[in-house]
């Protein structure tokens, strides 16, 4: 609970996970994404208040323990998911800072824990324009922290390309000499079965071209 001005000064919400004064990550809710002005942007059209989820968010950070991650490899990487519901509400604010998840909202995502299994294959074509440099360099995939190779909580897979050092192109930048071998990474990973709102997503997509299409 925090009191909003609306229209509001930024933009951006940033939340972030904390262990002590040390930030684990972060993400950003752009107010401009989840609310609208209506009638003024819209053609006429209704407008609401800024609102999000109840929905899993993703958090980015610095990769857990550096020191045991290669130099090349540097970055961001996955830290975590927070379900996350943020609704607005015009009046004065109640005082609360914060309060407790409710009984019901638990049940409610516990009924949805049932787990799939996904796959995700990509395959490198070319890597061109690589900076200039002696470090060895590869690429990886991951889904969440499925893949991320500094991530230990998870099984290994076959996410990341053999290591190459980069050539001149005689120009002004550097490539992978991959030629016609084109490196296959792959990733399995399990998460909850949120098929319930993928179907009623397609569904209205589906209804929405039909109507355009008729339409036209």
């Amino acid at each position: 609970f925090f009191s909003l001005q609306l229209p509001p000064i930024c933009d951006e919400i940033q939340l972030a996970i904390l262990s002590g004064s040390k930030v684990l990550g972060t993400a950003t809710l752009h107010l401009s994404q989840i609310s609208s002005a209506g009638a003024e942007l819209e053609e006429g059209t209704p407008g609401f208040l800024p609102c999000f989820g109840p929905s899993f968010l993703p958090f980015y950070g610095p990769r857990p323990d550096p020191a045991r991650t290669p130099s090349t490899d540097t970055g961001v990487a996955y830290r975590g998911r927070v379900l996350l519901e943020l609704s607005t509400h015009m009046g004065t604010p109640d005082g609360r800072r914060q309060d407790t998840i409710a009984p019901e909202d638990i049940a409610r995502v516990q009924r949805h824990l049932p787990r799939r299994r996904f796959g995700l294959c990509g395959v490198f074509y070319s890597a061109t324009m690589v900076p200039a440099g002696p470090e060895l360099l590869r690429f990886e995939l991951s889904l969440g922290n499925y893949g991320d190779t500094g991530d230990v909580t998870c099984k290994p897979a076959a996410s990341v390309t053999p290591h190459g050092c980069p050539l001149f192109d005689g120009n002004r930048y550097h490539y992978l000499p991959w030629y016609g071998d084109k490196p296959v990474v792959a990733v399995t990973s399990s998460w909850e079965d949120a098929g319930h709102r993928w179907d009623a997503l397609n569904l209205l997509r589906a209804t929405c071209r039909r109507l355009v299409s008729a339409r036209g």
